[in-house]
């Protein structure tokens, strides 16, 4: 139960110092806080979607098939964002680098 609240605090917390970095901040480091609010949010999102794999998977061995679908495509949706978000973190930290 800790893990899960943990996790949902880093979810929002990535995400409001990526909004904060992209919408708020005028200064030279919004592009250094929106790369290190979406490694966070990346790596959160990629355990987050681990855990619902394996929750969908002992879900379908017990045979409840809608849970399992269903912690199937939230995990799926989660690893999307999960990749989504690295790879944007990547591409903006090496604008960064060249800038």
């Amino acid at each position: 139960m800790i893990i899960r609240v943990i996790l949902l605090l880093a979810l929002i917390g990535s995400a409001a110092v990526v909004a904060y970095g992209l919408l708020f901040d005028r200064s030279g480091q919004a592009i250094a806080f929106t790369v290190a609010g979406l490694l966070v949010l990346g790596v959160t999102a990629a355990v987050v979607s681990v855990g619902l794999a394996r929750s969908a998977l002992g879900a379908g061995n017990d045979g409840r098939a809608i849970r399992a679908i269903g912690g199937a495509f939230l995990g799926g949706l989660f690893a999307l964002g999960a990749s989504a978000s690295l790879l944007l973190a990547v591409i903006l930290g090496s604008i960064r680098m060249s800038v």
